[in-house]
Parts: C-alpha cells; sequence; structure tokens
C-alpha cells in the first residue's frame, strides 16, 4: 500500500485507528511511522493514531491547478515536494508545459514554468488521484534528472540532496537514473555524483 492509499484508509472511520488494525489494513510499520514523522498522523494515545487533516490538505493547491491548467505536470521543487524528496518547501509551483503551450496567468499563485520539447514532456509523467481529481507529476527519477537539467535554477545543492535521499529512499535506482539521464542528454553530468554514492 503506498503513502496515498495509506492516507485514504486513515480518512475511513472519522481518522481515528488502532495500529493493529492500521497494520491489518497492509499498511507497512515503516509507511506508518513516515507518516507520523511527517506529521500526517499523530498518537492520541499509546497504539492509537488520528489522522492529521491540516496535513492532508498540502495537495489541494495542486488539485486546483490540475484542474486550472490541464497540461499541467508538476515539476522540480514541487514534484520532489510531493514524492517527500529532500527538504525543499516550494513557495512556488513549478510547472512544466510542452513547447508552444502559452502559460496561464493565474494571480492566486506563485507559478515557474518549464518548457520542455515534446518528447521530454512526456517521459515519466505519473498520474494520481486526489480527493476524487488527477494530477500529473514526474516520477521521482525524472524529477532527480530535471533537477540536474535545471540546477541552474534550483541549484546543484538542491539536485545533489535529491539524488542522495531519492536513492536512500528507494524512490529510484543507479540503474534507472542512469538510464533516464542518457535519454534526457545529461548521463555526463549527472554520473560523477552517481558514481560517488
Amino acid at each position: 500500500m503506498n503513502q496515498e492509499q495509506a492516507l485514504e484508509f486513515l480518512r475511513s472511520n472519522n481518522g481515528v485507528h488502532r495500529t493493529r488494525d492500521i497494520l491489518n489494513a497492509g499498511i507497512a510499520p515503516k509507511t506508518l511511522y513516515r507518516l507520523r514523522d511527517r506529521g500526517h498522523i499523530y498518537s492520541l494515545s499509546r497504539g492509537l493514531y488520528r489522522i492529521n487533516e491540516e496535513s492532508t490538505d498540502a495537495h489541494s493547491s495542486y488539485v486546483e491547478l490540475a484542474h486550472k491548467i490541464p497540461k499541467a505536470v508538476f515539476c522540480l521543487i514541487s514534484a520532489l515536494h510531493f514524492h517527500e524528496i529532500g527538504t525543499q518547501l516550494p513557495y512556488d509551483h513549478w510547472i512544466s508545459l510542452p513547447q508552444g503551450v502559452k502559460e496561464a496567468k493565474l494571480d492566486e499563485y506563485d507559478i515557474q514554468y518549464i518548457h520542455p520539447n515534446k518528447e521530454l514532456y512526456q517521459l515519466e509523467i505519473e498520474e494520481h488521484n486526489i480527493s476524487g481529481a488527477t494530477i500529473k507529476v514526474y516520477s521521482p527519477t525524472k524529477t532527480v534528472v530535471d533537477c540536474f537539467k535545471h540546477r541552474n535554477k534550483v541549484g546543484i545543492d538542491v539536485a545533489l540532496e535529491a539524488l542522495r535521499e531519492a536513492i536512500q529512499l528507494k524512490k529510484t535506482s543507479r540503474k534507472e537514473l542512469i538510464e533516464l539521464a542518457t535519454k534526457c542528454r545529461m548521463r555526463n553530468v549527472m554520473m560523477p555524483y552517481i558514481e560517488s554514492l
């Protein structure tokens, strides 16, 4: 059971569950403790957890932007935040649109756009269902490669942290990163960093 499915289960029963019921539902202990450590749930008492509804609303802006910008794919810092990789907080929303697609001007959001060619835009898009809406986010592997590709925008320190943590959390592998870096013409840039891990 992935984190989104775990949160969906934890919202049931008024958001209160015993540890035994959580584990019996197929949520791994590691996932349970990660949800707790990241503030998605908190302990009411020994063996009893409640979901933190404020935390589950963290993706509401993704849903709203996906509705307003149908071709939007969340990338870079927004994708890192979505996949819970690294420590960066997305003060701006980072959105990928294919070349030639007009940028939406939305006063209520600070948006940073990137415009890859059609082939790179379409690589590794994941669709996630949140509150009944579908949002598109690049995979962890594509997000790490993009951070190196756009290191002048996000900073090399962000790219390095993303690389280290994505591998540490097993969200991607060296092999997947090398394959995608090759497709995105980033192999020469990334290989020394991948080999140093």
